[in-house]
């Protein structure tokens, strides 16, 4: 089955149409001087993105009390005199 052709001057003229198209699942490729130059698809559905998990109570599970409040690195800068 041959790939369904659009023109720059098609997509220019019917816009609104061609995009229908993609909507409705086509796939459709576009030309400028019969050469294919990109192609059209259809999005992909949007997945709902899963929570971040809760860092802080991971840490606690693995570490314990072994994990040094204020941070090491502050720790050193202060040390240091740069905070």
């Amino acid at each position: 089955m041959k790939p369904v052709t659009v023109s720059m001057r098609e997509l220019q003229q019917n816009l609104k149409q061609v995009i229908g198209r993609v909507e409705r699942g086509e796939t459709l490729e576009l030309t400028r001087r019969r050469r294919v130059v990109a192609r059209l698809v259809p999005a992909a559905e949007v997945r709902p993105v899963p929570p971040w998990p809760d860092l802080e109570a991971r840490a606690r599970s693995i570490f314990g009390d072994r994990i040094m409040k204020p941070a090491g690195s502050t720790l050193l800068l202060r040390a240091r005199g740069r905070w």
